[in-house]
């Protein structure tokens, strides 16, 4: 490696990345607990930059370093509270399917009123804004969004297409791969 990052380094960079991805996050798919980069966010920083595709005419690659990296850098490297493992946010813990400020009287909330209307909770996230709920539920349609929802004395926002264009896209892959499939299953 060049920009002062050692073999080691790399190895490191790595064992984090596959650690990452095999358990989909930066979590212990056992315990819940989290694990960080055995190097500096200098160093992590470097291998980042150091991909051939930050300098490719495709800027793609070059908008997620500089753009959605730093949005993400301090819960990859923070191993503080509540950032230690994955909880709700009232037992000290973090997660992405619903914001900070909601209490577990809010999700028993949701949970009733998902399944009053209807939706798969395991497809949603939940968020609390000036006292209304908002349920996202991932899909690739956004025509079913209803707004002002009251709902047992709580108004909630309904809103299809959370994920829209990344499941759309899978949508269409798999759509192509079903054509050279051997069989339906």
């Amino acid at each position: 490696m060049n920009s002062g990052v050692t073999s080691e380094d790399y190895k490191k960079f790595k064992a984090y990345v596959a650690g990452f991805y095999g358990n989909l996050s930066n979590y212990h798919n056992f315990g819940h607990n989290k694990f960080i980069p055995e190097i500096s966010r200098d160093v992590f920083k470097q291998i980042l930059l150091s991909n051939p595709l930050y300098n490719d005419d495709d800027a793609f690659y070059r908008e997620v370093i500089d753009e959605l990296y730093p949005q993400i850098e301090e819960e990859v490297f923070n191993i503080g509270k509540p950032f230690t493992q994955l909880n709700y946010p009232s037992d000290g813990g973090v997660t992405g399917y619903f914001s900070r400020n909601m209490t577990k009287e809010d999700l028993n909330k949701v949970k009733t009123f998902c399944t009053a209307q209807g939706v798969d909770r395991l497809n949603t996230r939940a968020f609390k804004e000036d006292g209304t709920i908002i349920v996202t539920v991932g899909s690739v349609e956004t025509y079913r969004t209803k707004r002002g929802i009251e709902f047992e004395g709580q108004k909630f926002d309904l809103v299809y297409g959370e994920f829209s264009a990344y499941l759309k896209e899978s949508r269409d892959y798999l759509r192509e791969a079903w054509k050279y499939s051997a069989n339906a299953t």
